[in-house]
C-alpha cells in the first residue's frame, strides 16, 4: 500500500475582496503518495502556482489543510514551519540565483542558513555539484551558464537539505525542448536514485508525458480531472484533459485519409476504414499478423502514430480491412477483445 506523502483537503485561496475578489483554489483535495512524479497541469490562470505556494505555505489558505509526511503545515509558525521548509525543496521557472555567488555558493546557501559544519556543507556541496553534471563550472556565476545550467545549479540547491518534497514550479518553461528534456531525465533519475516526491506543475503536456506518474488537472482552482497519466491519455473526461492531449499526440485524422475512406465508399467494395488506438503491451504484439491468419482478410496499413507516455506506448495505427462481412467483423470482434479502441472511417457496409 503507498504511503501518502502530501494531502491537500479542501483547501480555498481567496485574493481581493467584492468586485476584486479572485477565487484561485476552490474547495481543493488531493493525495500524493511517497516517491511519484506528480504533475498538475492547467492553463495559465488555472490555478497552479497558487497551488504549490500553498503546499510549502508561502501562501496560506483561508480553508483546508494541507499535511505533508504526516505533519499539517497550515497549523506550522515560527521555527516550526522553518525546520519543516526545510523538507521541502522548490526550483522555480526563472532559476531564481543568486547572481553574485558562484555556482559553489548558490547550492551552500541553504547549508550555511541551515548552520552547517563546514567540512559537511563542502562534501555535500561538492556531491551535488557533480549529481547534476556541473563540476567544471564549480567557480561560475550565473551570468556565465546557459539557461539549462541554471536549472542544474537551482535543482542541487534544493537538494541541499535532503528534502523530502520538491516542488517544481514551471521548472522547464524557459527552456528550450532538448534542454527540457535532459532537464526532466535529471529530475528522473533524482526520483528513482533517492525515492524523493515530486511535484511539478506546468501547462505543456509534454512535460507531463515525458515523466509524471500521476496527474491533476485544474481548471479554474478546481480539481476537474485526477489520475495516473496512462489514463489519461486512454480516457480523458473533461475538455480540458482533451485539449491538452491532442496538444502531444494529434487525434485529427490527416485529410488524405478521409479522402481515401470517401473513395472507398465510392467505389462500394467490401471493406472498412478503422482506426484502431491502442496503450501499453498491446502495442509489442503481432496482432496484425494474427488478424490476417486468423480471419483470411486483407489488410493495408494506411497511417501510424506512436508514442511513448513515460514508458508506455501509446498511438494509433489507421487500416483498410477488406474482405468478407462476417470475417471482417469477426476481426474487429477480435481486435476490440484485444483492449483495443476501433473507429470505422467510412460507412460501407461490407459485401457477404
Amino acid at each position: 500500500m503507498s504511503q501518502v506523502m502530501i494531502e491537500l483537503a479542501n483547501v480555498t485561496k481567496i485574493y481581493g475582496q467584492g468586485e476584486k475578489r479572485v477565487v484561485a483554489l476552490d474547495n481543493v483535495s488531493l493525495k500524493i503518495n511517497k516517491g511519484e512524479i506528480f504533475g498538475i497541469i492547467g492553463l495559465s490562470g488555472a490555478g497552479k502556482s497558487t497551488l504549490i505556494r500553498c503546499i510549502n505555505k508561502l501562501e496560506v489558505p483561508q480553508s483546508g489543510t494541507i499535511t505533508i509526511a504526516g505533519q499539517e503545515i497550515t497549523k506550522l509558525k515560527g521555527k516550526e514551519l522553518r525546520e519543516t521548509r526545510r523538507k521541502i525543496g522548490m526550483i522555480f521557472q526563472h532559476f531564481n540565483l543568486l547572481s553574485s555567488r558562484t555556482v559553489y555558493g548558490n547550492i551552500a546557501f541553504p547549508l550555511e542558513i541551515a548552520g552547517a559544519k563546514r567540512s559537511e556543507l563542502k562534501e555535500r556541496v561538492l556531491s551535488l555539484i557533480d549529481l547534476v553534471g556541473l563540476s567544471d563550472k564549480i567557480s561560475a556565476y550565473p551570468a556565465e551558464l546557459s539557461g539549462g545550467q541554471k536549472q542544474r545549479v537551482g535543482i542541487a540547491r534544493a537538494l541541499a537539505n535532503n528534502p523530502e518534497v520538491l516542488l517544481c514550479d514551471e521548472a522547464t518553461s524557459a527552456l528550450d525542448p532538448e534542454t527540457t528534456k535532459s532537464i526532466l531525465g535529471l529530475l528522473q533519475d533524482i526520483n528513482q536514485r533517492f525515492n524523493l516526491t515530486i511535484v511539478l506543475i506546468t501547462h505543456q503536456m509534454n512535460v507531463i508525458k515525458e515523466i509524471c506518474d500521476t496527474v491533476a488537472v485544474i481548471e479554474d482552482g478546481r480539481i476537474v480531472e485526477e489520475g495516473p497519466v496512462v489514463e489519461l491519455f486512454a480516457r480523458p473526461r473533461t475538455p480540458t484533459a482533451r485539449r491538452f492531449m491532442k496538444s502531444v499526440l494529434p487525434t485529427e485524422i490527416p485529410a488524405e485519409i478521409k479522402e481515401r475512406a470517401l473513395r472507398m465508399d465510392d467505389r462500394k467494395r467490401g471493406g472498412k476504414t478503422v482506426r484502431i488506438s491502442f496503450i501499453g503491451d498491446v502495442a509489442g504484439e503481432p496482432v496484425i499478423s494474427s488478424l490476417i491468419r486468423k480471419f483470411q482478410v486483407d489488410v493495408n496499413i494506411i497511417h501510424a502514430n506512436l508514442d511513448y507516455i513515460k514508458n508506455t506506448p501509446f498511438g494509433s495505427l489507421i487500416i483498410d480491412l477488406m474482405g468478407e462481412s462476417s470475417k471482417i467483423e469477426a476481426a474487429m470482434e477480435f481486435l476490440k477483445d484485444r483492449g483495443l479502441k476501433l473507429e470505422v472511417l467510412n460507412g460501407v457496409e461490407p459485401t457477404a
